[in-house]
């Protein structure tokens, strides 16, 4: 008869930097993290962990980089988000939206840490600069623009459900009217 899924054994996986069978909770907090197929078996438990104290997340925001190719061929990238859907600008058509021009983005990397430890968000490479805002793209399609990056640093916990932050502008909407 099988062991039942609740059983303590089922809250080991196989370590194989230490080439043995350590606990969840352990493999979560080690640096470097575990292949992702300990954090899948662990995922019905870190809630619980969380909400006793036994591990924080933290978040690390590492940047996008774009190839050459690409960089050459695209000119700025000028989007606008309406009821949380993000879309690129057409010029031919006006929405009262504000338009955004996205100067980078970044890959949203969740970790665990033993409650010791700082949770606070870390940027890897260069931080932002203040004068733009941070644009959650999530995980169910939609996208948030937060108004400034000390309100993404205050909750860190708004990265759970993003799979990527835009770096982003915002620019005026220029008219030009033409005779017809």
């Amino acid at each position: 008869m099988p062991a039942p899924a609740d059983a303590p054994r089922s809250q080991f996986t196989w370590c194989p930097k230490e080439e043995r069978f350590i606990p969840l909770l352990r493999c979560l907090t080690c640096r470097p993290p575990c292949p992702a197929s300990a954090v899948a078996v662990a995922e019905p438990h870190v809630a619980v962990w969380v909400a006793a104290g036994k591990i924080k997340e933290a978040y690390t925001m590492k940047p996008k980089v774009r190839s050459q190719e690409t960089r050459e061929e695209s000119p700025a990238r000028f989007f606008l988000v309406e009821d949380g859907t993000l879309r690129d600008l057409n010029p031919e058509e006006y929405s009262p939206a504000m338009v955004y021009e996205a100067l980078g983005s970044y890959g949203v990397e969740r970790r665990f840490v033993k409650p010791e430890e700082k949770a606070d968000l870390v940027f890897e490479g260069k931080k932002p600069p203040k004068d733009t805002v941070p644009v959650l793209l999530l995980k169910n399609g939609t996208a948030a623009v937060l108004s400034s990056w000390d309100d993404l640093a205050s909750d860190p916990t708004k990265l759970a459900e993003a799979k990527e932050v835009r770096i982003a502008r915002a620019v005026k909407q220029v008219f030009v009217l033409k005779a017809l």
